[in-house]
């Protein structure tokens, strides 16, 4: 701008040639050119416009630069002139210094109008006789702030919108000061004033008294910054104005500081009463159903059995053949049944453990050996490795390892092996079953163990379930304070793991 100004005809202005110029109008001149701030200066009744390096990027591509320079004022802001002209006579009428903020002013710029925003003050100049000779504006302009804040309230208003919605609860924790803020909704459902911040006890205290103390449990544990801060759990309120139960979901995170300490801990609750009382209603029926079918199939199962007891095996080969071809089909659909039933007992809750203290080694051995028949197919290998005790229950513990060997029999294509083993970790014992059948796509690896999931390929649709026993294996475990995981690659085989707490303090029972 400097090299502009030196060059620039100034003999054609008003001005005349910068060696006429006061004293005063060549050091404003100067301040400006040499400011790293954008400086824009109107000088004499004319308003002959100067402005340096800074401010020229706001002027845009093929707009008004380099016409600008040397310009009338009226006659470069013709545009936004009516907005402007007040507050230059204002200052030139010797009046206060203006200040804007963020103010939209819309300019013709890059071929166009654009909206502007600017933060701006206009101040007056002296001349050599100490009148006022000139406006100075000092000013930056600020449209991408005040863009990205317009942004950001309308991501907020659409977010807002949703969670209107959604009919969802929201709610967020300052774990430091122990406050909770929740929106309207959260508040009518706890039965909470409509005050700013409450204690995050007097949400808590609301909570169903079975459900209370896992409630805090869940939350202290997402403020560990090893758990991820991941924080999803359901359960019942119910405050004291409004003595019908509510079931909610409550899924959120905690935000965690360099020294790992939980800053922020937000999250949602939906509602799910109904979806209860629809799983009450589905597991009713799913129990009665079940029942009623296990009754006949009792009877059919006996039935073959005293005929394959009295069938002839060396006579009549066929009869033999299909009967214990029957005999397996009865076999799968009392699996079935069963797997519904018991489905049905841990969404009730009347699952029951029989817990006892037992080498788990010696129960692997147990449910290998009902795997005779398939092992003729498929060898089953067994790496016991120490004696490792556990306290579980026997039969549904079995339950698992059968299920587990039998998918990884199902989807092995071959006769290859499936291997089971058994190692310590820590204080867990670890229990591992793996094939190297067809293996499972990444897409399917986190829905494995949810009710009703089934793998959609090809393969798997040839095999019978209905996609609840790798569903009833996790509920088991987790029953037990074990965990549960799968590693898999689509070609390799897979890998299904379980664990369970060690107990060294009681003898075997």
């Amino acid at each position: 701008m400097g090299d502009l100004i030196r060059n620039f005809d100034w003999s054609k202005s008003v001005l005349g040639s910068p060696e006429k110029w006061s004293q005063s109008l060549l050091t404003t001149v100067n301040i400006i050119l040499r400011s790293k701030f954008p400086m824009f200066l109107w000088w004499g009744k004319e308003l002959i416009q100067f402005y340096n390096d800074a401010y020229r990027p706001s002027l845009g591509n093929n707009g008004k630069h380099p016409a600008a320079l040397g310009q009338q004022a009226v006659m470069c802001w013709q545009e936004i002139w009516p907005t402007i002209q007040p507050l230059i006579d204002q200052v030139m009428a010797g009046g206060d210094s203006t200040w804007s903020e963020d103010q939209l002013i819309p300019i013709y710029r890059n071929g166009r109008m654009e909206d502007v925003y600017w933060t701006f003050s206009y101040s007056g100049v002296d001349d050599e006789s100490g009148e006022i000779g000139g406006v100075l504006v000092i000013c930056t302009e600020t449209t991408k702030k005040v863009n990205a804040y317009h942004d950001v309230e309308h991501t907020k208003e659409e977010l807002e919108f949703a969670i209107e919605a959604a009919e969802l609860g929201t709610w967020d924790l300052n774990p430091q000061t122990n406050r909770f803020i929740g929106n309207q909704r959260l508040k009518s459902w706890f039965g909470l004033s409509v005050g700013e911040e409450i204690d995050l006890s007097n949400a808590t205290a609301v909570i169903a008294e079975p459900d209370r103390q896992r409630v805090t449990n869940a939350i202290i544990e997402a403020m560990k910054y090893k758990s991820g801060g991941h924080y999803d759990i359901d359960y019942v309120i119910q405050p004291l104005n409004n003595p019908t139960p509510r079931h909610v979901r409550a899924k959120g995170k905690a935000l965690f500081n360099t020294n790992q300490q939980a800053t922020r801990f937000s999250g949602i609750l939906q509602d799910i009463t109904e979806q209860k009382k629809d799983e009450v209603r589905k597991n009713d029926f799913i129990a009665m159903v079940s029942h009623e079918l296990k009754t006949p199939l009792t009877s059919l199962k006996a039935y073959v059995q005293v005929l394959m007891r009295k069938t002839n095996i060396k006579s009549d080969e066929f009869s033999a053949a299909t009967l214990i071809k029957l005999d397996t089909q009865v076999n799968k659909m009392a699996g079935l049944i069963n797997g519904f039933l018991d489905v049905s007992r841990l969404d009730s809750g009347k699952i029951h453990l029989d817990k006892k203290v037992f080498l788990i080694n010696d129960l692997i051995l147990e449910v290998i050996e009902n795997f005779s028949i398939p092992l003729v197919i498929n060898p089953l290998q067994f790496d016991p490795g120490p004696d490792l005790k556990v306290m579980a229950d026997w039969e549904k513990i079995g339950q698992v390892i059968d299920n587990l060997i039998s998918n990884a029999i199902k989807y092995t294509v071959g006769a290859m092996p499936v291997v089971v083993s058994c190692h310590r970790e820590d204080d867990k014992a670890v229990i591992r079953v793996a094939d190297q059948g067809l293996g499972i796509k990444k897409s399917d690896l986190p829905h494995l163990f949810e009710r009703f999931y089934r793998v959609q390929d090809e393969h798997g649709r040839s095999i019978s379930g209905f996609g609840i026993g790798l569903y009833l294996c996790a509920e088991l475990i987790h029953f037990h304070n074990g965990e549960i995981y799968v590693e898999s690659e689509l070609g390799k085989g897979s890998v299904f793991s379980f664990s369970l707490p060690l107990n060294t303090d009681r003898p075997i029972s």
